[in-house]
């Protein structure tokens, strides 16, 4: 009985951890554009460098609405 459910238990962890991706947040609410123009803003008026990155929000996965 134990091992069946620690089986099942580490099956369900299994399936949480590799489903977990799919419900995320997508880009689809228009996110990732507001991500690529809040950047190319900053690009555009010199903004950009060692302080200010887009990498330094791991790019778009990262980066919050309210930044």
């Amino acid at each position: 009985m134990k091992r069946t459910t620690l089986i099942i238990a580490l099956t369900l962890v299994l399936l949480l951890a590799v489903a977990a991706p799919a419900f995320a947040v997508s880009g689809a609410d228009g996110a990732g554009r507001t991500f690529g123009q809040v950047h190319a803003d900053h690009a555009q008026a010199g903004m950009l460098g060692a302080g200010m990155n887009p990498g330094m929000h791991n790019g778009f996965a990262g980066w919050h609405l309210s930044h």
